[in-house]
């Protein structure tokens, strides 16, 4: 039980559950074929790149790589590339693709949940 709590408030549980939550309710947007409110989107990108920094911030100092001076800059223009190079180069190719197929799929697959609620919800 005492490493249960740790786990729970991992950057990894909460990148997956925040990028669940958000593509749920972008699907449902996307559905309903709404605008999202500009709140939202700005919550969103911030959010998810302070959670993907905190993450590889962890992994990192676990794994012994060395950071660039500004890494938050660094990530903000260019973690879509950052990411996928740093997984491959620190978990080799099968584990690496592996990782990020697990965050496409759950980014996709989050967001045609949010829109098959969406249409369930409208046609019944």
């Amino acid at each position: 039980m005492s490493n249960f709590l740790p786990q729970l408030v991992s950057p990894a549980v909460l990148l997956y559950s925040y990028l669940i939550l958000t593509q749920i309710a972008q699907g449902i947007y996307f559905a309903g074929e709404f605008e999202l409110p500009p709140a939202f989107r700005l919550v969103y990108s911030a959010g998810l790149l302070w959670i993907v920094g905190w993450w590889l911030l962890r992994d990192s100092r676990k794994r012994g790589v060395a950071w660039v001076y500004d890494i938050g800059f660094f990530l903000s223009i260019a973690w879509p590339l950052i990411m996928p190079y740093y997984l491959l180069k620190t978990r080799g190719a099968a584990k690496g693709l592996l990782l990020i197929l697990a965050f496409v799929g759950t980014y996709i697959a989050a967001s045609v949940i949010g829109m098959a609620f969406y249409l369930l919800l409208v046609v019944t």
